[in-house]
């Protein structure tokens, strides 16, 4: 034993291979080969037994990408500024050498060989990196940027509202991780910025399109078209499907049917749980659903809305951003309304159709909360209490909160109330219809319509009424309430809409 193992109580690499060829991965398990199935051996919760090691931690692609990668960022970061200045007019796509079916054959390899390998999918979007700096081409040029953008709003939102899946970066449960505030952890960080952040960010700012017209050249949206977004809409779904190909069988394998050995292979990518995702990440503990959704949501909005980009109209685009924008971060209706009020009133490059759908959601908007008010009378009263008496006696000093609660009660407060919702709705709703009414089209009536829908979404709420969620009114409004304030503003929308139609005939 000690000639073939080494002096006592060290392992010598002989061991060491030998303790590794034990070891198989077996989907989210380690079992020893030839083992019967049943409890792991090793749980991914724990790091391996420290007699295997750290080398035997992560598979070999992912020690020699993760430590040879940072040195081809730069240089290939400067191969793709080049074509943002040749405006791509000098790549073989133009001269016909290499066919599109090539291109979105290449791009479909890459995302199914490395969800297959068990590789992150920043793998994929770097092997697309690659890829454009070796061909040059408009299409893969898109779907880079299009993934550049998926990525960081996966990758950052996911770390902003769970820190701990940082340790996705050394692989999570595969190996003891750095102890934040150390050296280590501090250089996985400066790794994250070098490897995700700037080329993504780069990429961004060379070849995608501005909302409002920043950025160092106009023809970045030349480059992202529609059958970029195309192409690079089912990749993550791909790659999904194809690391769920690679996961050991799931089912009985006694059973001989056809469709047991189906469920077993994986073959189709509804039967996958986003979940099992983290296989490939080994994120400890495990992230929630909702994290899962996120990552793949993201990039499914992202192409969405670079659709939208490539074919709505400039105004639409930018109500429907900022609408969506204030669902997202749960803030009220109102105060989405109020922006794109303030952005039309100041902003001297918006379109008269972005002013035509502010005065439609400003008459929609006054018809809602005051119809509320109508249909709840007692709605009033509890949003002066939840966003105004409630805040100031939790934060002002004391002696104006003990006064506040004395006086909350009284006609005079009730009164002041009322002043001052008049000048937070009443009012500036009818300056904008007053002040943007020869604005209003048919067609910004029509692209008003989706607005309160798209903030709805946003919010990511199930029915109409789990909006109460941002404002608390108690009790609960009934559902015909919350129907009738998101039916008042289609149905406004839709009969602005046939009327200006009507008198365009009649004009005409």
């Amino acid at each position: 034993d000690k000639q073939r193992n080494g002096p006592p109580g060290r392992f010598c690499h002989r061991a060491r291979a030998r303790a590794c060829a034990r070891v198989r991965p077996r989907g989210n398990r380690w079992r020893a080969r030839g083992a019967p199935a049943g409890p792991p051996a090793f749980p991914l919760t724990t790091s391996m037994p420290a007699q295997v090691g750290k080398a035997c931690s992560w598979p070999w692609q992912l020690q020699l990408w993760k430590s040879r990668l940072p040195a081809v960022v730069v240089p290939l970061l400067g191969g793709l500024r080049q074509l943002a200045d040749r405006s791509y007019a000098a790549g073989p796509l133009q001269a016909g050498r290499i066919p599109s079916c090539f291109e979105v054959g290449l791009l479909f390899a890459i995302a199914a060989s490395t969800g297959y390998r068990q590789l992150p999918f920043s793998v994929t979007w770097w092997l697309v990196l690659l890829a454009t700096f070796a061909l040059e081409t408009k299409l893969l040029v898109g779907v880079a940027t299009v993934l550049s953008l998926s990525v960081l709003l996966g990758w950052y939102g996911v770390r902003l509202c769970h820190p701990h899946a940082v340790s996705a970066l050394w692989g999570g449960s595969r190996g003891g991780g750095p102890e934040e505030g150390s050296t280590a952890w501090f250089c996985w960080q400066a790794w994250d910025l070098v490897v995700h952040f700037l080329p993504g960010m780069l990429m961004l700012f060379w070849h995608a399109p501005s909302l409002l017209g920043f950025g160092e050249a106009e023809q970045g949206s030349v480059a992202v078209a529609l059958a970029a977004v195309a192409t690079a809409l089912p990749m993550n779904v791909l790659w999904l499907w194809s690391m769920g190909l690679g996961l050991p069988p799931s089912g009985d394998k006694a059973e001989g049917s056809r469709r047991a050995w189906v469920a077993r292979r994986r073959l189709w990518p509804w039967g996958l749980s986003l979940s099992e995702t983290n296989v490939v990440y080994r994120v400890v503990p495990e992230l929630p659903d909702g994290a899962w959704r996120w990552i793949y949501g993201s990039h499914w909005v992202v192409c969405a809305s670079w659709v939208a980009w490539l074919i709505l109209p400039r105004g639409a685009i930018l109500a429907y951003f900022l609408f969506a924008s204030f669902g997202l971060f749960w803030l009220p209706f109102t105060n989405a309304w109020w922006t794109v009020f303030l952005t039309a009133l100041f902003h001297t490059q918006v379109d008269p159709l972005f002013r035509g759908i502010v005065a439609c959601c400003a008459a929609t908007t006054a018809i809602g909360w005051y119809g509320t008010q109508f249909l709840a009378p007692y709605a009033f009263g509890s949003l002066v209490d939840v966003w105004a008496v409630r805040p100031a006696v939790a934060y002002a000093p004391k002696a104006v909160s003990s006064r506040l609660l004395r006086v909350k009660d009284t006609w005079t407060f009730t009164f002041a109330a009322r002043v001052c919702d008049f000048c937070v709705h009443l009012i500036p709703t009818t300056t904008a219809v007053v002040l943007f009414r020869s604005d209003v089209t048919a067609g910004a009536a029509f692209w008003s319509l989706p607005c309160n829908l798209l903030y709805w979404a946003a919010t990511r709420s199930k029915t109409l009424a789990d909006t109460n969620r941002i404002y608390g009114v108690q009790p609960e409004p009934p559902g015909f309430v919350w129907k009738f304030i998101y039916g008042s503003h289609c149905a406004f929308c839709a009969a602005t809409c046939v009327a200006c139609c009507l008198y365009d005939v009649l004009a005409s």
